[in-house]
């Protein structure tokens, strides 16, 4: 064969090469969880029927920055600190921890036996004994001047929480002091607000109910707060917003709850909400209630809402 066969055939060769066909077949392994933000606590006020705690009311999962999406219809109520019970539909939530209607009296006396419907607030039901009195005695806890509540989160994720408050709900014509000393009607500026995080508890101060850590005690929980600014500071219920399409933020989170894999219930925290009445504005610290006070009531209905990223 010559030179110039062998160089025709080569060039056939290459041809019937790059004309070849390969087939391509392309992976993409997929995975994805969204942010979620479970909130539990009670399903309705105490003497609401059909009330049940603990229950997840709210089942948040977050996408993009429309705050997220309650999986769940309906809301979470709180529930007394330290139990496990709704709090009423009155705002029952008393701390009783050292409650003494009477001060100041002279040697023995002025003891209550707390036996009313309310514990907490001196009622009918409640029985004193008799007590010596001088200049110095006084009745300065003839109602309760102390609210806590706590809700319960877990979760994956970083989150928010804000807050907005209805206009104070006076009864009797409750009356106090003003900043400037000038007795005022009382509103939404006498009660104090102030927001903690508990991270975990064996059930010794949870109705028995353990969360943040596991059986043997090890910590499965930790704080949200993170590298994050946290609870928020607010003098009292005036400097949160009454509009709730515009709510307050009180706590802006780093990280989530959950650190080590667990349950629900060991991976959540506890946030204790504290309100206390303020009656004199003028005068430093809480003043209670005072004779001069008035009979009657306030309140006033606060709504947290969880933010998700």
């Amino acid at each position: 064969m010559s030179l110039r066969k062998f160089a025709i055939a080569g060039t056939a060769l290459t041809a019937m090469m790059a004309s070849t066909a390969y087939a391509s077949v392309i992976d993409r392994p997929f995975f994805q969880v969204l942010g979620v933000v479970v909130v539990w606590g009670a399903d309705g006020f105490d003497d609401a029927s059909g009330t049940q705690s603990p229950i997840v009311s709210d089942f948040v999962v977050g996408l993009g920055a429309a705050g997220g999406t309650d999986l769940i219809a309906g809301d979470v109520t709180t529930v007394l600190t330290g139990s496990l019970t709704p709090i009423g539909a009155d705002g029952n939530g008393v701390s009783i921890d050292s409650f003494d209607p009477v001060t100041g009296q002279v040697g023995a006396g002025g003891d209550l036996t707390d036996g009313g419907t309310v514990s907490g607030l001196l009622d009918v039901g409640d029985s004193l004994s008799a007590f010596t009195i001088d200049e110095n005695t006084d009745v300065d806890a003839v109602g309760n001047t102390s609210h806590a509540s706590s809700f319960f989160v877990a979760s994956n994720t970083d989150f928010e929480i804000r807050a907005s408050r209805t206009a104070a709900n006076v009864t009797g014509g409750l009356t106090g002091v003003d900043a400037s000393g000038t007795a005022v009607a009382l509103d939404t500026s006498n009660i104090t607000w102030a927001m903690s995080i508990t991270t975990n508890d064996d059930g010794s101060d949870n109705g028995s109910l353990r969360f943040g850590q596991d059986a043997g005690g090890a910590l499965v929980a930790q704080d949200p707060t993170g590298g994050a600014s946290g609870v928020a500071t607010l003098a009292s219920l005036d400097a949160m917003s009454e509009d709730p399409t515009a709510p307050t933020t009180v706590f802006v989170g780093g990280q989530r709850t959950a650190a080590e894999r667990g349950t629900l219930v060991e991976q959540s925290v506890r946030f204790d909400v504290e309100y206390n009445l303020d009656t004199d504005l003028s005068t430093a610290g809480e003043q209670g209630f005072d004779l001069s006070t008035g009979v009657g009531t306030i309140s006033s209905d606060v709504t947290y809402t969880i933010f998700v990223p």
